[in-house]
């Protein structure tokens, strides 16, 4: 249970890490995916960078943007695990935040605990949601045309 919890907070760091470090100024055409840690995480990451980076304006001067902009620009993640709140709607809320084109879907195959693709979505997710998880946004951020 503990490691399973570990993987969005290695991810947290991670991202933190290359943002406040200013990676994505630097190299402005790098692309990063989180893989196997959630992303239900995400959001409330943005939010908590944006506002300690305004506070602590003076610890960040090389960001020229707010650290949820180059979290958006930069940062794709990955649907396994699947977060599964109570209300359907939550996640459907998360998902739009971060960005329909930001989800990628992984498996976690071959591992006892991997997501079926035929039962890793939620109901009530749109067909073209579905399709552009599935297989659209890994052609698009992998370039496989």
């Amino acid at each position: 249970v503990e490691e399973g919890a570990g993987h969005s907070t290695s991810c947290q760091t991670a991202v933190s890490s290359l943002v406040i470090e200013g990676v994505f100024e630097r190299y402005p055409r790098l692309k990063v995916v989180m893989v196997e840690g959630g992303f239900a995480w995400l959001p409330a990451l943005a939010w908590r960078l944006d506002k300690l980076a305004e506070r602590m304006r003076s610890e960040v001067p090389h960001l020229k943007k707010k650290p949820s902009e180059y979290i958006r620009q930069h940062i794709w993640v990955t649907t396994q695990p699947m977060e599964e709140p109570e209300d359907r709607q939550h996640l459907f809320d998360t998902m739009e935040w971060i960005g329909w084109d930001r989800l990628l879907f992984a498996s976690d195959y071959p591992h006892w605990d991997f997501d079926d693709p035929f039962r890793a979505f939620p109901a009530g997710l749109p067909q073209e949601r579905y399709k552009q998880i599935l297989t659209g946004n890994g052609r698009a951020v992998y370039r496989l045309g």
